[in-house]
């Protein structure tokens, strides 16, 4: 009796130090993140580093760093090189909150809605491996759908974490204890997603940034140099390639090869440092490209009198202007219209020709807050203002897909700009006058002949002796975060990066393009002889007549041979 009384009052005992140890345990996890993390953490790895396919969660130093900054902090930056580990941590930091936190509401937010899952499957999965007696200790798992995980505590508290892909929809209305933007660079459209995100943490909420560069000059890279030079309140967080212990410099050499026809892929993925990472990332259109630009001398407006055209300097104005008009020059303009409502800008630029035949940027217009019809105003007294030796500037406007009707029309119609660019189409003998656009119309192919023109004007751009004077510090800042972008089908599309704006490389490239056609100049063209670059001397103007003349004769050849062939033939 004796002995089974012994038993059962050992029994009870040991029953009492374990809800103790569980207690303890449990309430040690919740002041110490890494040690809940080190001790209770599964992370997937490949088979050949746990036959399992899982293991503990054993942080590295850098890490454990990067945790207390984002625990010290509201606001943290990361540009991450690939494999070492700061989405797992941040992912781990969530089961946390859920676990110990009630009431939290996280959010996972990422480039596309998948990723933004694969996020939420990585909290699952840790959670899904914790010892029995902490899920038996902590909040029940209510709900595991696939954007959200929700948990409820024994007083009733619940603790959410939700999926969502990048867009400026994203986390609309909510309030967030923790955000997770996560492949930052790379969401469809970072700055709007950013906007949108911001506001859910007014409440106190911490907001956690992590991605790979791409590029210099998106949100995310704006984002983290302003957290470097202090100017936001982010707090910056860079660690190098070599900070992985997953990957060693022999391996890291075979990438380099690897990438060697994509190097900007490389420097995205395996930076050494944070200059490189945004600088190299980008995969620019336009290379060889000058860092530093000049502001142009002059800002202001342009008004209208009896007394003809006048500029008003003025520190807003949507003119910039590096010399006054030249009676004995030729003028080229080149604009690109928008909606004049906060977003993209409505733009343009004036090019002439210097003595030597190279072309210079001499004035540009830049303004997202003009209704169409007032740029057309201004527009036709920039180029009525720039008329040089002629009655105005030849003026190209941009028309793609309508955009740039209602000011084409402005100018054509009601304010009869003397000097327009008329485009007709070629292949069409003889096309009446009504054939004719007053517009520079804007199609796939054109866009990329246009560019391409540009890119080879630019290509010596960061020399004594650059193709293309002029270049100012707004125009080179979308030169820079102008790339390329492949697409789903495996065709390329040259455009500005995500977030990032390129109306002033567009107005740029038409401006070039009809003073190329309209004078006798020089076009540069990269011959490689023993890696130089040199250029050869063409007459724009002569080849342009001659390739409108061979399509229209071989239109003409076709439309004989059908004609002979007896009329009319269906299939």
């Amino acid at each position: 009796m004796t002995t089974t009384s012994t038993k059962i009052s050992d029994h009870k005992l040991a029953r009492k130090k374990q809800k103790l140890w569980v207690e303890l345990e449990w309430r040690k996890c919740a002041a110490d993140k890494k040690y809940f993390m080190r001790n209770y953490v599964f992370i997937q790895v490949q088979p050949k580093w746990d036959v399992r396919g899982r293991t503990q969660f054993d942080l590295f130093d850098y890490q454990e760093e990067a945790l207390d900054t984002w625990n010290d902090n509201r606001f943290t930056i990361i540009v991450k090189a690939r494999q070492l580990g700061y989405t797992t941590l941040a992912m781990a930091d969530i089961l946390w909150h859920s676990l110990f936190q009630p009431g939290s509401n996280l959010l996972l937010v990422s480039k596309n809605q998948d990723s933004a899952n694969k996020n939420l499957g990585m909290v699952k999965f840790m959670y899904q491996f914790l010892p029995q007696w902490m899920k038996e200790r902590g909040p029940k798992l209510e709900k595991a759908a696939e954007y959200k995980l929700e948990f409820e505590f024994a007083d009733g508290m619940k603790c959410q974490v939700k999926s969502f892909a990048g867009t400026e929809t994203a986390g609309a209305g909510e309030t967030a204890t923790m955000v997770v933007l996560d492949e930052f660079a790379l969401m469809e459209d970072p700055t709007n997603t950013y906007r949108t995100i911001m506001p859910t943490t007014d409440a106190g909420g911490k907001i956690l940034i992590i991605s790979t560069a791409r590029g210099a000059y998106n949100e995310f890279a704006k984002i983290y140099k302003a957290a470097k030079n202090k100017t936001n309140q982010f707090v910056p967080i860079f660690q190098p390639w070599s900070a992985s212990k997953l990957i060693t410099v022999k391996e890291y050499e075979a990438k380099r090869r690897e990438f060697s026809a994509n190097p900007w892929e490389f420097y995205s993925e395996y930076p050494s440092n944070d200059v490189e990472a945004f600088r190299e990332s980008g995969n620019p259109r336009f290379i060889n490209l000058p860092h530093d630009g000049d502001d142009m001398q002059y800002r202001g407006y342009l008004t209208e009198d009896e007394n003809g055209i006048s500029f008003i300097l003025d520190d807003e104005g949507p003119l910039h202007i590096a010399e006054y008009p030249d009676t004995e020059q030729r003028y080229f303009i080149g604009a690109d219209p928008a909606q004049g409502k906060g977003g993209d800008y409505s733009t343009a630029h004036v090019l002439t020709s210097d003595i030597d035949n190279i072309p210079r940027i001499v004035a540009y217009y830049q303004s997202n807050t003009t209704e169409p019809v007032d740029w057309a105003l201004d527009i036709d007294r920039l180029g009525r203002f720039f008329a040089g030796k002629e009655s105005a500037a030849l003026l190209a406007v941009e028309d793609q897909g309508g955009q740039g009707q209602l000011p084409i029309n402005e100018l054509h119609r009601n304010l009869n700009y003397p000097n327009p660019y008329i485009f007709r189409p070629t292949g069409r003998k003889g096309a009446k006058y009504s054939d004719r656009l007053f517009s520079f119309p804007m199609t796939a192919d054109r866009r990329r002949m246009v560019i391409d023109k540009l890119a080879d004007y630019l290509s010596n751009a960061n020399t004594t002796n650059p193709s293309l004077r002029g270049l100012h510090k707004a125009l080179l800042e979308e030169l820079h975060q102008f790339v390329r972008q492949e697409l789903p089908s495996g065709g390329v599309r040259y455009a500005a990066d995500y977030g990032c704006h390129d109306d002033l490389v567009m107005s740029l490239a038409i401006a070039l393009w009809s003073l190329t056609e309209n004078l006798d100049i020089i076009a540069p063209v990269k011959i490689n002889n023993d890696n130089t670059i040199t250029v050869e001397f063409t007459k724009m103007r002569e080849i342009r007549k001659k390739m409108i003349a061979d399509a229209e004769l071989a239109q003409q050849e076709a439309w004989e041979s059908f004609s002979l062939g007896g009329g009319m033939y269906y299939d």
